[in-house]
């Protein structure tokens, strides 16, 4: 019983798509180098507190983010950047075409 149940929470899991904010900017290829991300031509520093949020939507630490990745980003006042979504080739493309 409590198996059947956890199978159908992952399955729900499953099908729904995360929220992604549509106030934050799209950046391809976006290159990360601690404390730095290159996104769009412009070199970017990682605010202290940065939540990078990876395809599943889990947190993860900064030297865990790939090398390059297509992601949605925003910036602080300061211009730091303070969130990150990397992206799944879906959520890429659907980016790319706006």
């Amino acid at each position: 019983m409590a198996l059947g149940f956890a199978l159908s929470l992952g399955a729900v899991g499953a099908l729904a798509a995360r929220a992604l904010p549509s106030d934050a900017k799209f950046a391809e290829d976006a290159e990360f180098r601690y404390p730095y991300v290159k996104a769009n031509k412009q070199v970017l520093r990682l605010a202290v507190g940065v939540r990078i949020y990876n395809e599943r939507n889990l947190i993860v630490m900064p030297a865990t983010v790939p090398a390059k990745a297509n992601v949605l980003f925003r910036t602080d006042i300061n211009g730091d950047v303070s969130r990150v979504w990397i992206l799944t080739d879906d959520e890429a493309k659907a980016y790319q075409d706006k």
